[in-house]
């Protein structure tokens, strides 16, 4: 019978010479990694490692006018644009106050309140107070924003050669006037008592008024003595007044057609006293 024998010894001693084998390849490959890379090919190899080991590449810093400039810039632009954001919020406000004044009615001189304001701009109360003092200080902001308006409708002189064209076209733009300032108007009389600006601004606007009635009407009162003159047009200017034309409005409850009518009248009467000719 044949028998095969057990390779029992083999077996034990294979595990020790390949652990062996093992350990004398990692200890190798150990001293190795410590081992410093010869050079490949030559001396001027080493030398150009050795070179660039000694003194790596490093990025060229920017020059220094160059990076102040470019801190500038980006100041600038930030500062510009806190500018443009304040700008903004300052008109926002404004344009607050004005719509909630025009949405009032005839008979009722309302002041919003600060988060009423700030609601309508959309903004913060704090936004609204870094702009204005108080609240007196934006509603004189918001009033002297009719001064453009006035300036359109108190600008033109007409110069019809029938005066009854330049009455109508008169009363017509002082109607325009008035129906649009009307809410803030009301608004700026009420605080002129406590604020000398908004004071004068209103004096500016009634002699401007003024003024128009007397280009207006220069024909006629060229055609009357002086101290007639200073009559008449104390008279034309009072029938085509603000004041005039808010009692019309407020006080009496006319209609705007009406209030015009009216107004039409007055004028043409007054005109009707002045002499065809000039007295000698």
């Amino acid at each position: 019978m044949v028998t095969r024998a057990t390779p029992t010894a083999r077996t034990r001693r294979t595990p020790s010479k390949t652990v062996a084998r093992a350990r004398v390849t990692t200890t190798s490959a150990r001293k190795t990694a410590r081992q410093p890379t010869k050079a490949v090919s030559g001396r001027s190899t080493s030398k150009a490692v050795a070179s660039s080991a000694r003194s790596p590449q490093r990025a060229r810093p920017a020059p220094a006018k160059a990076v102040r400039t470019r801190v500038r810039a980006a100041s600038k632009a930030e500062a510009d644009g806190r500018r443009l954001r304040a700008a903004r919020n300052y008109e926002a406000v404004v344009s607050a106050v004005l719509e909630i004044a025009r949405e009032c009615p005839p008979k009722v001189i309302y002041l919003p309140s600060a988060a009423e304001v700030a609601a309508r701009a959309g903004v913060s109360e704090r936004t609204v107070f870094r702009h204005f003092a108080d609240l007196n200080a934006l509603f004189v902001a918001a009033a002297s924003r009719i001064k453009p308006i006035q300036d359109a409708y108190i600008g033109p002189r007409p110069d019809d050669p029938r005066v009854a064209d330049r009455i109508a076209e008169l009363v017509r733009l002082r109607s325009k006037l008035y129906e649009e300032i009307a809410p803030v108007r009301r608004v700026a009389i009420h605080l002129s008592h406590t604020h000398p600006m908004l004071v004068e601004q209103l004096a500016q606007s009634f002699a401007a008024a003024r003024a128009q009635v007397a280009d207006v009407f220069a024909p006629e009162l060229a055609r009357v003595d002086a101290r007639r003159r200073l009559v008449l047009l104390d008279a034309l200017d009072l029938a085509t007044s603000w004041a005039s034309w808010d009692s019309l409005r407020v006080v009496q409850d006319c209609s705007v057609p009406r209030t015009r009518l009216i107004m039409t009248e007055v004028l043409t009467d007054l005109i009707a006293t002045v002499p065809k000719t000039k007295r000698r």
